[in-house]
């Protein structure tokens, strides 16, 4: 009986933390918060001492990690160009929309991107220097929790649309070239990472 009501207990704790979670992350789709998440995280890359002592050394080495995402944003955005105009084959108003349509997937996707690794970035910079401050934090452990605690909602969701649809589109018919994208945009930081680690240790 005190196992069943133990039971139903740790049930109720975990609804709540999941309704806790869902209703702070949806908050980060309000035009209000986004506007400051984006405010906040471009102002610690302009002045956070930690930030900049991290990136600053690895600029260079960051050049073709933003290109790899340069890239994939490009394919996309002409396929799905060359796409509409298809569609709109017929009506001349529709099929001047193609170019914007086009801009308009290549900056989300490069937005998308950019802003996700500019976040993983900022807590890798945070992390080397809790340990060369001998400072040890836990954080919580899933990818809800990297959502709610890293603001990156808005940023998957414009990955989401701008990056992985367009790769199913063009997987359809060519799925090699869609795989080799994928490779890319998600190798890059990976790699990245692998380099900057193997770096770091070879100072130490």
């Amino acid at each position: 009986m005190i196992k069943q009501r133990e039971l139903r207990r740790a049930v109720r704790h975990s609804e709540r933390e999941l309704r806790a979670a869902g209703g702070d992350m949806l908050s980060q789709l309000r035009p209000r918060n986004i506007l400051r998440d984006a405010r906040d995280l471009a102002l610690k890359f302009a002045r956070d001492d930690v930030l900049q002592a991290y990136v600053a050394p690895r600029i260079w080495s960051l050049i073709p990690v933003l290109l790899a995402f340069v890239l994939v944003s490009a394919v996309c955005s002409v396929d799905m160009m060359f796409r509409f105009a298809r569609v709109a084959a017929d009506s001349i108003l529709l099929k001047g929309l193609a170019l914007p349509f086009a801009a308009a997937v290549w900056l989300g996707g490069m937005i998308g991107q950019i802003y996700v690794f500019a976040i993983w970035l900022e807590g890798r910079a945070a992390q080397r220097d809790r340990a060369e401050r001998g400072i040890h934090v836990r954080m919580p452990a899933g990818f809800l929790a990297y959502l709610k605690y890293s603001r990156a909602l808005v940023a998957w969701i414009l990955i989401a649309v701008f990056v992985a649809v367009p790769l199913l589109v063009i997987a359809h018919n060519a799925p090699l070239i869609a795989g080799l994208l994928f490779a890319v945009s998600a190798l890059a930081p990976y790699l990245w990472g692998k380099y900057d680690s193997r770096g770091e240790r070879a100072e130490s």
